[in-house]
C-alpha cells in the first residue's frame, strides 16, 4: 500500500474509532441528551487522537535520539563521526536501525542504555564475529523484561561455571536451582520457571550440572558468557567486550 493510500485509511480508522466511542457515550446516557453528547464526542476524540499520536511520535523520536547520543558518548566521538562509521558499514547500519527501532518502543531506560552500549561496542569493533554477538545481544535485550533482569542479578551471585580448560572440582556447587533463587528473591517464585525458560531460550543462562542429574526444579543453572555480557551492558557505564575471536 502506498503512502498516499495509507493516509486516508488511517484517517478513516481514526474517524471510525471516534464515532464508535461517541455512540457508546451517547447510549450510556440515553435520550435526546445522549444523542447530542454522542454526536459531539466524535470530533472531540478525533482531536484527542491527533494529540495522542503526536505525543507518541515525539516520545519515540526522543528515545531514538537518546540512544544515539549515548552511543556517541560511550565512544567519545561526535555524532557526525558516528554517522560516517555507520554509513560505511552495511551490517553496522542494519544493527543501528534495529537498535533504534527497538529503543523507540522500550519504556525502561536501563534497556535503552544497554542497547546503546551494545551498538557502541559493535561500532568500536565491527569484526564479523563480534557483530554476530552484538546482534544476538540486541535481540535478547529487546526480549527481556524487569523480572528477567532480576533473575539475571540473582544468578550473578552464584558460583560461575569454570572455563573450558579449567578443572571442575566435584565438591563445588555451581549455579543455582529454582529453590535457591526463591530463597534469595521470593518475589520471583510465582513466575520463576517461565522466567528461567525465557533466559535459557535466549542463551543467557545455561545448565550448571556437574555430572549429576536432577529434575527440572532442582537442576542448577548459571549465567552463560552471553548472559554475563548482557548483564554488564545493563549495569555498567561503558560497554564491556564479549569473549570470543576478534575476527571471523
Amino acid at each position: 500500500m502506498s503512502k498516499k493510500s495509507d493516509r486516508p485509511a488511517a484517517e478513516g480508522a481514526k474517524q471510525a474509532i471516534a464515532a464508535s466511542a461517541g455512540t457508546v457515550a451517547g447510549s450510556l446516557i440515553g435520550g435526546p441528551v445522549g444523542a447530542v453528547i454522542g454526536a459531539a464526542t466524535g470530533p472531540a476524540l478525533v482531536a484527542s487522537f491527533d494529540l495522542l499520536a503526536a505525543r507518541i511520535a515525539a516520545q519515540r523520536a526522543a528515545r531514538g535520539s537518546e540512544v544515539m547520543s549515548e552511543v556517541s558518548r560511550s565512544l567519545g566521538i561526535e555524532p557526525e563521526e558516528l554517522e560516517a562509521r555507520l554509513l560505511a558499514d552495511e551490517r553496522l547500519l542494519e544493527l543501528a536501525w534495529r537498535v533504534v527501532d527497538a529503543a523507540q518502543d522500550i519504556s525502561l531506560q536501563q534497556k535503552r542504555r544497554a542497547l546503546a552500549h551494545a551498538l557502541a561496542a559493535a561500532v568500536a569493533d565491527p569484526a564479523p564475529a563480534r557483530l554476530d554477538i552484538w546482534e544476538l545481544l540486541q535481540t535478547a535485550i529487546r526480549e527481556i523484561d524487569p523480572p528477567h533482569i532480576r533473575l539475571l542479578h540473582v544468578f550473578s551471585q552464584a558460583v560461575p561455571l569454570p572455563g573450558p580448560l579449567e578443572v571442575r572440582p566435584q565438591d563445588v556447587k555451581y549455579g543455582m536451582s529454582l529453590p535457591d533463587i526463591y530463597s534469595r528473591d521470593p518475589g520471583l517464585e510465582l513466575g520463576g520457571y517461565a522466567i528461567l525458560q525465557k533466559l535459557i531460550s535466549l542463551g543467557l543462562v545455561e545448565s550448571a550440572l556437574n555430572g549429576l542429574m536432577f529434575g527440572d526444579t532442582h537442576k542448577p543453572y548459571a549465567l552463560s558468557d552471553l548472559g554475563r555480557t548482557l548483564l554488564g551492558l545493563l549495569t555498567e557505564d561503558d560497554p564491556p567486550t564479549p569473549d570470543g575471536p576478534d575476527t571471523a
